[in-house]
Formats: C-alpha cells, structure tokens, sequence
C-alpha cells in the first residue's frame, strides 16, 4: 500500500499513518464527491481533518453532512459548530433537523436511523461516498451489543468497512485504527471537537459496554479489544461463505415465467426452494430479503413463512419496512415474489369507482398510471369512449364479458384472470372500464367484443403502467 513508486502515493511523504490508512480506503473514490458524516465529536472531527489534509493534497472533492436530531438542548449550538468547522477546512456543509409529524422533534432511535438515511440518501449522489468515522473500539462494541440482542452471523459480523445501507456508499475508513490512536492525532493536531454528555450515560447500552463491560474485559485479556474486533471479522468472512451458498441456491431456485403484469422486484420458485435443506432455505430467503429488499427478517418471521411454504398455505405472506420502502412476500402457485408496496394503498381507503373523462390519468389509489393512446384497428372503439358516461371500477363480483377474439361466449372475468395466471394481489389493483354501465375492458388484459375495434376502425390502446417500479412501464 505505501510503495512510493506507483502515481497514487507518490504524493503521500510526510502523512501520518491514520492519515495514510485514510487514503488506501479514499483511493477508489478520488474522483466523485466524498460526503463525510460530521457530528463534531472527538471521531467525526479526526476524520474530516484527515479528509481536509488529504484534499490538499490530492485534489478531493470533500462535503460535510451534519444531521441535528434535536434531542439536547445544545443541538444548535453543535449544528453551528459544525458549520464553522468545515467552514475553516475549506469543506462544503449541509445540515438538516430531523422532525417527526406534525413538526414535533422525533424521539425514537428507530425513528430517527430513518430520517437520518433518508436525508444522507438524498444528499449523496449515486456515484458518491459517504464516509462515517467508525473505529475499531466500536467493531468491538458492536459485536458484544448484537451478541447480547440475539443476532446472527450476518449481525454478529457488525461493522463492515464497506457496506451498502438504504442504497448508500459507506465507508468507514478508520475501522482499523483504535479510539486511542484517534485520540493521540486529535491531540497531536490540537483540533476542537464536541463533547456529548450522554455518552458517559450507563443507562444507555453502549455506553455500559464501553465504560463498564469491556474495561472489565480488559483487566483481564488485555487485548480484548482487538480479539473481539478479529472475532467479528471471521464471523463477516463466514457470513460470505454464506452468502455464496445462498446465491448458488436462488441461481437454481429462479421463477422467470410467471403471470405478474406490474412490477416485481424478483420471484423465486416454491417448488425448487423446498428441495433444498431447511437450512439452506432460511439461509437463501435470509440473503434474498436482505439483498433484493433490504429486508431484514426475525428467526421467528422467517421460520414461520418457511413452514407455511412447506405446509402448502394457500396465501403465506410477509411485509416489511425495509431499508428500500415498503416491501411485500407474496406466494401464488409456484411463485414467491418479492414486491414494492405502497403505504396510502389500501383497501380501505381505495374507491369502488372514479369517473373517467378519456384522458391520461394517475390513478393514485392503486399507484397505476392510465394512459390512452389513439390507434387504427386495435384496442377500444373511440366512438365508445367519445360523449360516454365513463368510469372505472375496483369491485370484479362476478362480471362476466365475451372477450374479442374469442370463441364469442359468455365468460367470467374472474375466471380468465386464473387462466391467464395473474396473481389475486395484482387483481385489486387492475380497473374495469364501464361505458354507461356496460363492461368495456381491463387495459392490458381484455375487451367486450362489443367495444374491440375492427380493421380500419378508429381506436384507443388503454395502458396501465406501475408506479411502484423503479421505472414505469406498461402493462400489456
């Protein structure tokens, strides 16, 4: 890492070792925007110095985030020394406080993890970084705090150097530097930095292993320390094997045909999952959730929908907030989809029916985009939808049509959705088009042979499109 003779260090005489781990991990990211997460303490403070030292040098492109959780009563006067740090850097600043409903400061750490990525995630662009000032007492403390929640390889593995979290770069480049070498270059540099009271707080988990726990440890195995941070470091290397092994398994396990006509983030066969060993099927769904999703399932959450899966249940299902939004694991047939859901759809709240005036519509309640598009010989006859009292409809009952094309009679509409294979959840969301109370169509799907147009007869194409995909396309 530290020969002088490659271009990259050539210019690195004179760095302190800190200074110099530092830009063995900032070397990837020299030409986009690195984003440091600066709180002002003793941690975030060596960091962005060392960033501001090396930008100097090699011309980094440098952005200091500050989030104000609003939780002490000196969170603005913190706010504002951060300002005034990077400002005296020479570090572009943006800071935001967090507020929960109704404006009121939020109070749960859950809560706040939240607006904090989600404002970390907006700021970072998506060739960016983001740089948090991680150290190896805290690998240490995180593999105790998880060991005593319960967690798994995965948890147990604690701090990565580089990791991907709610779709963010994280890099944490003094993962392998102690909180005493931080200590002695904050010292050394004479720099200010924040104190936060509450870190001396035992009541709080972290706190009680920092200040109690493992100096406890160390009185007897004095390098406690660095022992725990290896540990977590195997436990992240047989996590991979782990991970390898899950990602040969969805390989076999992958479902392509299936009847799905909105967005689906990935389906995986039922059948295929269940040859598998019980424990290679918690180990694939474990790494499917946390990979496609960013879902991360309790033993419990993901041992029941595995025995629902092997018992045959008609409808197993899982939802979560993940790290990515909203998520759903639906089964139909053979089928296990992972999908994107949407908070303000429900069913209770979705109308039976909406008037129609023949334009483009965003159909909010069902996060379904209409479009209709004037064609010559296909879709619906304009002259059908042109002056007609038009609307459309949520509730399928029993509405029976003669599909155009078909044999010209009579069929239950709920009964071509089952042979077409579209799943029960995608059927909530689709509309029926009424033209003065007559069926018309389901755009995408079929229409009344009474309403297809005929060659050379002017029509409309109806098409709907999923706003819950990442990008809108039609359903055809």
């Amino acid at each position: 890492m530290e020969n002088s003779a490659t271009p990259e260090w050539g210019g690195c005489q004179g760095l302190c070792g800190i200074e110099k781990s530092v830009w063995a991990h900032l070397l990837p990211y020299r030409d986009v925007v690195i984003h440091i997460a600066f709180s002002g303490g003793i941690d975030s403070s060596a960091l962005l110095n060392i960033c501001a030292r090396l930008a100097q040098r090699f011309s980094l492109n440098l952005r200091a985030l500050h989030v104000n959780h609003g939780w002490s009563t000196e969170a603005a006067r913190w706010e504002d020394f951060c300002r005034r740090e990077a400002c005296r850097a020479g570090i572009a600043f943006s800071s935001t406080r967090l507020t929960g409903e109704d404006s009121m400061v939020v109070k749960g750490e859950a809560e706040a993890r939240e607006g904090r990525y989600r404002w970390l995630r907006d700021q970072v662009s998506e060739d960016g970084v983001l740089l948090t000032a991680h150290h190896g007492d805290d690998q240490a403390e995180t593999l105790l705090f998880r060991l005593m929640r319960g967690a798994s390889v995965n948890g147990l593995g604690s701090i990565r150097p580089l990791s991907e979290v709610a779709d963010l770069t994280i890099l944490r480049p003094l993962l392998g530097c102690s909180r005493q070498e931080i200590l002695e270059y904050v010292q050394t540099r004479k720099l200010d930095y924040l104190i936060d009271p509450s870190n001396s707080n035992t009541a709080y988990d972290r706190n009680f292993l920092r200040h109690q726990v493992i100096p406890t440890f160390e009185k007897r195995w004095p390098r406690a320390k660095p022992i725990l941070a290896r540990t977590a470091q195997s436990l992240c290397e047989a996590q991979a094997l782990l991970d390898e092994v899950a990602l040969d398994d969805l390989a076999r396990c992958k479902q392509v045909d299936h009847g799905c006509r909105f967005f689906v983030l990935d389906a995986i066969s039922r059948k295929a999952l269940l040859t598998l060993s019980e424990r290679r099927q918690q180990n694939a769904l474990r790494f499917w959730l946390r990979e496609t999703g960013g879902i991360t399932a309790t033993e419990k959450a993901l041992a029941e929908f595995i025995r629902q899966l092997q018992s045959g249940a008609a409808a197993p299902l899982m939802r979560f907030n993940g790290s990515r939004g909203p998520r759903s694991v639906r089964v139909f047939r053979n089928g296990v989809f992972m999908l994107p859901e949407s908070e303000s759809s429900t069913l209770a709240a979705r109308p039976q029916t909406e008037s129609w005036d023949g334009s483009n519509v965003t159909m909010n309640s069902v996060d379904v985009l209409l479009e209709a598009r004037p064609v010559l010989g296909a879709g619906v006859r304009r002259d059908c939808i042109e002056g007609q009292n038009l609307e459309w409809r949520w509730r399928k009952g029993n509405t029976a049509l003669r599909p155009a094309n078909g044999s010209g009679r009579s069929r239950r509409l709920r009964i071509l959705f089952q042979e077409m294979g579209i799943p029960p959840w995608e059927r909530e969301r689709m509309p029926m088009l009424f033209a003065n109370g007559e069926f018309v169509c389901v755009p995408g799907l079929v229409i009344d042979q009474a309403f297809a147009a005929s060659r050379d007869v002017p029509g409309v194409r109806l098409e709907l499109s999923d706003l819950r995909s990442t990008g809108v396309r039609p359903v055809r």
